[in-house]
């Protein structure tokens, strides 16, 4: 990967996490459980501690194909988006935060293999 592609990457997760910080305040909007609230806020510090070790890891050597990171990265973007989107329009809200929590272990895994 080029340092263009993992800042890209990088950029992408960052993403990812903004959306999961905002999905955290959507679910406390919506009064959902102290168990699911600590369930984002779990997967919120998984993604962040991929996160730094993705930088602190930057000028290494990765390996893996950037594009279909990015796709597979940039997917997991639209589904979490999507998700939020059924929240804010109070559908399914339950259902809907467990398949975001899906969106964000994918991500994180997707995350994790880079640095094996």
């Amino acid at each position: 990967m080029t340092i263009s592609e993992k800042n890209e990457l990088l950029d992408n997760l960052s993403t990812h996490y903004t959306r999961l910080n905002y999905l955290k305040i959507l679910a406390e909007e919506k009064n959902s459980s102290p168990d699911v609230l600590a369930q984002i806020e779990r997967r919120k510090i998984r993604l962040k501690t991929e996160i730094d070790m993705l930088l602190k890891d930057l000028y290494a050597n990765w390996i893996g194909d950037a594009a279909q990171l990015k796709t597979s990265v940039d997917s997991g973007n639209q589904g979490l988006n999507r998700c939020i989107a059924d929240i804010e329009g109070d559908v399914n809200v339950a259902q809907k935060i467990v398949e975001a929590l899906d969106y964000v272990d994918e991500v994180i895994n997707l995350a994790g293999d880079l640095l094996k």
